[in-house]
């Protein structure tokens, strides 16, 4: 038996669970959640990507868009953040408008901690304040060499612990939410291979699970008080050690105790690309919400997919399966290459290389017969 399944039936049996809500709840009929992630659109993409929100992502069953954002808008608080092919308001602003004719919650996202780099190219924050900069002496290799290991040189990461890094990216968090009129923020923070670092005179010699904790309880705070909900990645939360995961899925820089040190009410986005591992259940008995989140393989999106479904339904036995069950808030599927080319791929004008469309397509089919069956279960009922 894989490790992780070992782990989670340890968790299940007797492990560290969360009880601070183990009355008995209802079970949702159908999934709150049915998401997609996208990339922005390059400026004259915009009315082509609005168009497939109104005419595609309903028919779907999508009902929450995550836009990444990251450094492709043109900010007014910070202008030396805005990076190539920047949105400027009006192009963001029609794409909320798109998605509210659609019926879509719309999620503006921004790495606000790892990848701060692309391949050999600091992004604009650390290239217009290198000051934020965790590891100043580590940099991507010249010529690039993608990183096999954690040991590799991976991409650049902020300091959490710097005083002045809150004083920039709370502004930038304010802009977004408020040109996007959101009650959600994803505030990334996957695959930082760099934190605690021994050389960073704020951060080195101190545990990197409470410097983690401490930054995503800051950055909760922040939104909360914004009327946001934070979502965030899974990874870093996952002991890779113990679960036999690799360094991208899962931390093996000792930040998974984090867990248990941050809020409970943050949306865990949990991706697993190459297997359907059961760590959504993980977080659910940890007590956060949590989405499952596929990308490039159908076969494990729907493998996540049955097994979301399948504790939804178990959940409907006990009191403490319904607690699980209400924390399972369904699925989000992810993409990461361009939105035009998902777009055209979609409608068949050009190959779906990566299998994401596909991927997306199966998955949301999937997703709507659960739903109607749902619905027919009701009305027998």
């Amino acid at each position: 038996m894989n490790k992780i399944y070992l782990i989670l039936f340890a968790f299940l049996i007797g492990g560290s669970i969360d009880t601070h809500a183990q009355k008995k709840e209802s079970t949702p009929a159908v999934f709150p959640v049915s998401a997609l992630l996208l990339s922005t659109p390059d400026p004259q993409d915009v009315p082509m990507f609005c168009d497939f929100i109104r005419e595609v992502l309903p028919k779907e069953g999508v009902n929450t868009l995550v836009l990444r954002i990251n450094y492709k808008y043109q900010f007014e608080s910070h202008p030396e953040l805005a990076g190539h092919h920047a949105l400027s308001k009006e192009n963001l602003q029609k794409i909320l408008k798109a998605c509210r004719t659609a019926g879509i919650r719309f999620i503006p996202k921004m790495n606000l901690l790892g990848h701060q780099s692309e391949d050999i190219n600091i992004l604009p924050l650390l290239k217009a304040y290198p000051q934020f900069d965790e590891s100043p002496q580590l940099n991507p290799p010249n010529p690039w060499k993608p990183a096999n290991t954690m040991f590799d040189f991976y991409s650049k990461s902020l300091c959490p612990k710097h005083p002045d890094l809150f004083k920039l990216i709370f502004p930038v968090i304010d802009e977004l939410i408020e040109v996007c009129d959101a009650d959600a923020f994803h505030v990334g923070l996957d695959e930082v291979w760099i934190i605690g670092d021994e050389q960073c005179p704020r951060c080195g010699g101190l545990d990197k699970a409470e410097i983690f904790a401490a930054y995503v309880t800051a950055l909760n705070n922040h939104l909360k008080a914004k009327g946001c909900e934070m979502w965030m990645w899974s990874d870093r939360l996952i002991d890779g050690k113990t679960t036999g995961l690799s360094a991208w899925q899962a931390s093996m820089n000792n930040t998974h105790r984090a867990i248990d040190l941050i809020p409970k009410d943050i949306m865990i986005c949990d991706w697993k690309y190459e297997d359907a591992a059961p760590t959504p259940a993980y977080f659910a008995i940890k007590g956060f919400n949590v989405l499952a989140a596929p990308c490039y393989k159908p076969d494990v999106a729907l493998a996540q997919l049955e097994m979301v479904e399948a504790i939804r339904k178990n959940g409907k036995r006990a009191a403490f399966s319904s607690t699980i069950s209400n924390r399972m808030q369904g699925m989000m599927h992810t993409m990461w290459g361009n939105s035009r080319d998902f777009i055209l791929a979609y409608h068949g004008k050009q190959a779906d290389k990566d299998r994401t469309v596909e991927t997306f397509k199966k998955l949301f089919a999937e997703i709507r017969r659960i739903k109607n069956d749902d619905k027919s279960n009701e009305k027998n009922d």
